[in-house]
């Protein structure tokens, strides 16, 4: 098997146009070669031929009937072993063609037969020729069109279509990554890779080198040019490239950008590493993975409603900017209730981004007086509610915030559903309030006296004093606590009780 290996060979082509140089993946549906990095994950996908086969003749043969403008391609004949370093050798040499002219010509294929025999084809039937060629025609012309007419997709338009995933090969991604598809199907992951999203964070175990290695990865699925389905991993990168994609060098800005939304906030013509065209496109890193992720700009729908609110022609021109537009009264799907957010266009989401606390300036200044020629920013007030992270907040409490001191607040639930102790107050200025575990200055405390139902905790968990009820629990009173809490606490309190025979 690894002697077949070594006998086999790639192609590399050169799209003298664009530059672009890349291993050739198939044939696409205009005819094109369908290029690929030389990289370990699309190893499978190169199209590869042994030294005695005729996979090269059909390769050709289709290239040169589909292609209308062949000459526009230069094909090179490397071996597959090693083709990652063969590449990136042959890169540098076809910078300088004339310098390596004797080697690049040693790999150079040679596609005058084949382009002779389609010209043959077609002079021997123009009829035939003909036929055959024009419901491609048709076919070409019909397909355009309809992108013209709907450049932008989601699930919501008539002419969306998910992806295939029963022309995907389910036994080669078990035997290949380890996943199991029925698993994905079962928790939803697989509708949304079929809707061109991203699964969660999935533990695979991909064999590389014939050795199964433990991995984390989110999955997509991507149509291939012949027709079928593949599973694409996105394996956990250490940060994010905060300096570059592609061919998109990130300015101070929009590194800036990346680091607070996530988002480029811009739209950058990006190099499609297939074709070689520069496509306006969204550019975002995935805060699963930190991978870096773009979608075309003619991918992307820019709603004229978002959660009920309207959004005007400028919030529109914004958005397809890339740009983050603040929007009024929308309505949440889970609870009903209004709220205001900056919404912004997610490349790895393929949709919004709703980012909320800081407003546009424009959004500020609505808060700004405007006194002698001066502004002076109004403070805002921060509304206190009847609870605080599933705690109640007393009148005591709110008397203590009123004299902005720090009140010691017990069994706060955080944002994981933990439950916390903390020195609590509110901060007017920033909106939001401050939580201190230390215990802050003696005068900056505002004490509360424990209520009934607590007292009995109090006196017997800090002052060391007894409760006849409780007095044998062996354990910590809770608040309110007046009596043995459980049947292990109870036995305890009746052991203790029961009167003992002196010997």
């Amino acid at each position: 098997m690894e002697q077949r290996k070594k006998e086999q060979d790639v192609l590399v082509v050169k799209d003298e146009q664009t530059g672009e140089i890349g291993v050739v993946a198939g044939l696409k549906r205009d005819g094109t070669p369908n290029m690929r990095a030389a990289k370990p994950e699309h190893e499978r996908e190169f199209l590869r031929f042994d030294r005695h086969g005729d996979v090269l003749d059909n390769f050709f043969s289709n290239f040169f009937r589909q292609c209308k403008n062949p000459k526009r391609f230069s094909f090179y004949r490397v071996t597959a072993e090693g083709i990652e370093n063969v590449l990136t050798v042959m890169k540098e040499m076809l910078k300088k063609p004339d310098e390596y002219k004797e080697v690049l010509d040693a790999h150079r294929v040679d596609t005058a037969k084949y382009e002779q025999q389609a010209e043959q084809m077609r002079q021997e039937t123009p009829d035939a020729a003909e036929k055959r060629q024009e419901p491609d025609s048709e076919s070409q012309s019909t397909e355009t069109e309809r992108q013209q007419a709907q450049p932008q997709q989601t699930p919501a338009d008539e002419g969306y279509k998910p992806i295939d995933d029963s022309r995907l090969d389910r036994a080669e991604v078990a035997d290949r990554w380890g996943i199991d598809l029925a698993a994905l199907e079962q928790s939803g992951d697989l509708e949304r890779m079929r809707n061109y999203g991203k699964s969660r964070l999935i533990d695979c175990n991909p064999e590389i080198g014939g050795i199964r290695v433990a991995m984390q990865a989110r999955l997509s699925l991507r149509e291939n040019p012949d027709g079928t389905v593949s599973l694409v991993p996105h394996p956990i990168r250490r940060a994010p490239n905060y300096d570059e994609y592609l061919n998109v060098k990130f300015t101070e800005e929009d590194r800036d950008n990346l680091k607070k939304t996530g988002n480029l906030g811009r739209v950058a013509k990006v190099v499609d590493p297939v074709t070689g065209e520069l496509l306006p496109s969204f550019i975002s890193i995935d805060r699963v993975t930190n991978e870096t992720v773009s979608v075309p700009v003619r991918d992307i729908n820019i709603p004229q409603e978002v959660l009920g609110a309207a959004l005007d022609d400028k919030q529109q021109a914004a958005l397809a900017r890339g740009e983050g537009v603040y929007v009024e009264g929308m309505t949440s799907k889970n609870n009903g209730k209004v709220f205001n957010a900056t919404i912004q266009i997610n490349a790895d989401k393929r949709g919004l981004d709703f980012h909320f606390g800081e407003r546009k300036v424009a959004q500020r200044q609505e808060r700004t007086q405007t006194t002698g020629g001066e502004k002076q920013e109004q403070p805002r007030k921060l509304r206190i509610g009847s609870t605080l992270l599933q705690r109640p907040v007393t009148d005591e409490i709110k008397k203590g915030w009123e004299q902005n001191k720090w009140v010691y607040m017990e069994g706060l639930i955080d944002r994981k559903g933990k439950p916390f102790n903390a020195y609590v107050r509110p901060n007017h200025e920033r909106g939001k309030y401050d939580f201190s575990r230390k215990r802050p200055e003696e005068g900056q405390i505002h004490e509360i006296k424990p209520d009934n139902a607590s007292r009995t905790q109090v006196a017997v968990n800090s002052e060391g004093k007894t409760h006849e009820a409780t007095k044998h629990v062996g354990e910590p009173l809770q608040r309110g606590q007046t009596a043995p809490a459980n049947e292990e606490q109870q036995r305890r309190q009746q052991n203790a009780n029961r009167p003992r025979m002196k010997m």
